[in-house]
């Protein structure tokens, strides 16, 4: 993935909320997401991808903050199911940002986090 922009991390997430705060949302988006699909209701899937990418920053930015294997590996993982919901619903994906593929390295499927984060109009 060489089409993805070294962004820093420090500097991309400066105005990010503190991670308790996030982590707060998230459940709540995360709960509101199962009652949709518990009820049977349809998911939209631009609220589900933002959760995607959300969950994704989190991890990444947990990992920034505190290396260690697992939550190197937790960042990883989120940022593979970014990629893969945008793989399977590339019109909600940025525009100009190339989905890394299932055999992207953990830290390509990252910068994928990170370039769309920097692309969210939210930042």
């Amino acid at each position: 993935m060489t089409d993805l922009p070294a962004l820093d991390p420090a500097h991309l997430y400066r105005h990010a909320p503190d991670l308790l705060t996030e982590a707060a949302e998230l459940l709540t988006v995360s709960s509101h997401l199962l009652t949709q699909t518990f009820a049977g209701d349809p998911v939209d899937e631009e609220y589900e991808r933002d959760y995607y990418l959300r969950r994704s920053v989190q991890a990444d930015r947990v990992a920034l903050s505190h290396p260690g294997p697992r939550t190197l590996e937790t960042a990883e993982e989120a940022a593979r199911t970014l990629a893969a919901f945008d793989r399977m619903h590339p019109h909600l994906a940025p525009t100009g940002i190339t989905v890394p593929d299932q055999a992207a390295t953990g830290d390509e499927v990252r910068a994928h986090t990170r370039a769309c984060y920097n692309a969210a109009p939210w930042t």
